[in-house]
């Protein structure tokens, strides 16, 4: 090896391990504890939100859950209230001003709002044909406008501190479009923006934004996600990919990741189990996926069934669906405040 090579390999060696370096230094200095921290998470009856509840209260911290189904929220309420400080609160994040009042309940209860996860999010499956603008616009205000209304809230008290942290979860599905989840991947692809933008202007007032986009989660949540066309089928194949564990990963670690994020100051971070070959596959060869996925798509169900109509998840079920196959995903529903008496 020749002395321009050698000199080439060790200044790219020195500045890799400096920059390391400023990136372990940098992380320590944003770092913090949640102990004693007030956390707001949306969407904190059920599945990912429930589980994030839980794992923040044994961190110490206060928490305030909040969502659409009040019944859902008290059932949540009792089995958090064991674990240490939380309130709940009813309120639909998509209403600017039950979002400003949920924020003020909180900040009266706890005195200060530290940290928001917005987490609240919801699911329609099926091929695009059985889509309205409604399922669209429904999204959007889910994803994008409860988000951007809860960051609004919060944004005074912190800034009026000095300090703060927002977590946005988004999705693998808002950085490249899965079929027969348009409305969803659209809106998350929204949120995806709307976050790195707010990262990229509050980060000087000491407010750090981060993004999370989960891969296929263990939550529970196909339960009360809705189905249209064949919606059986289209249960299966969604409940199915998300109970495989060589694809998918449990909510409780899903959780602690999103945490530890937070607590680092990440910009960004992508949720998966690391032997989920489609994750590899969506970073590395983003035109190929895109391919690939059109020809997923082929396999898909085709539109049909209760067409534009909507039926749940647990309306939904099939010989496939539940079945040994989707054990996992059927315990978490169960664990996670999804399965309730109707």
């Amino acid at each position: 090896m020749d002395s321009l090579a050698k000199k080439i390999l060790v200044a790219g060696g020195i500045g890799a391990a400096a920059f390391w370096a400023g990136r372990e230094m940098l992380r320590r200095a944003r770092w913090f504890e949640f102990a004693g921290k007030s956390v707001i998470v949306t969407g904190g009856s059920r599945g990912l939100g429930l589980v994030l509840a839980r794992e923040l209260l044994d961190a110490g911290a206060r928490v305030a859950i909040c969502a659409r189904d009040e019944n859902a929220l008290r059932v949540a309420e009792q089995e958090l209230l064991k674990r240490g400080e939380v309130i709940a609160i009813p309120c639909d994040v998509r209403d600017r001003d039950q979002a400003q009042k949920m924020v003020a309940v909180t900040i009266e209860r706890f005195g200060a709002v530290d940290v928001l996860f917005n987490v609240a999010g919801i699911i329609e499956v099926g091929p695009l044909d059985a889509m309205t603008l409604e399922d669209f616009e429904d999204s959007m205000r889910t994803h994008f406008w409860g988000p951007l209304y809860m960051v609004q809230a919060v944004l005074p008290e912190m800034r009026r501190r000095g300090w703060g942290r927002i977590v946005n979860v988004s999705s693998i599905g808002g950085k490249r479009a899965v079929p027969h989840l348009v409305p969803y991947t659209a809106s998350k692809f929204a949120l995806v923006g709307l976050s790195h933008g707010l990262r990229a202007e509050l980060a000087r007032e000491n407010i750090l934004v981060t993004t999370i986009c989960p891969t296929l989660l263990r939550t529970g949540s196909p339960w009360n996600a809705k189905f249209k066309g064949q919606h059986e089928k289209e249960y299966a194949w969604f409940t199915l990919g998300a109970s495989a564990p060589w694809l998918s990963m449990s909510a409780e670690k899903a959780a602690r990741q999103m945490m530890l994020a937070c607590q680092r100051g990440e910009s960004e971070m992508i949720l998966s189990n690391l032997t989920n070959p489609l994750l590899h596959l969506l970073q590395l060869t983003p035109g190929l996926a895109r391919e690939i996925m059109a020809i997923v798509n082929r396999f898909l169900p085709e539109m049909g069934g209760i067409g534009a109509q909507a039926a749940p998840g647990y309306a939904s079920r099939s010989a496939w669906a539940p079945s040994w196959l989707t054990h996992l995903t059927d315990l978490a529903a169960a664990r996670n405040n999804e399965i309730r008496p109707r």
